[in-house]
């Protein structure tokens, strides 16, 4: 490696180090913010799920916001990871109640 290619490689490291993580989406509990964080990982987007939630008063901080978290990624991957998800959410069915079958 150069040393030009070095300087290069830690001011592009540097850059990283202080961008901002952006918000994409509000999550309904962990899980869902994992399984979303894993996908977009999974696509080169770094991901991290941010509860909203104290840990003590989980349930009223969930209350209160009415999501439990959102998943954040780089400002950079905001755009893309937005899309991703719609798609990857769109394709995916939904759980819901059992059909009754007469």
């Amino acid at each position: 490696m150069s040393d030009r290619d070095e300087v290069e490689s830690r001011h592009d490291a540097h850059e990283l180090a202080h961008e901002s993580l952006v918000s994409v989406r509000e999550v309904p509990d962990e899980q869902t913010a994992t399984m979303l964080c894993d996908f977009l990982r999974s696509q080169g987007i770094e991901a991290t799920a941010k509860p909203v939630q104290i840990a003590w008063f989980s349930t009223v901080e969930t209350l209160h916001h009415g999501f439990w978290g959102r998943v954040e990624v780089l400002g950079k991957d905001a755009d893309r990871a937005r899309s991703l998800i719609e798609d990857y959410l769109a394709a995916t069915p939904e759980q819901g109640p059992p059909e009754e079958t007469a």
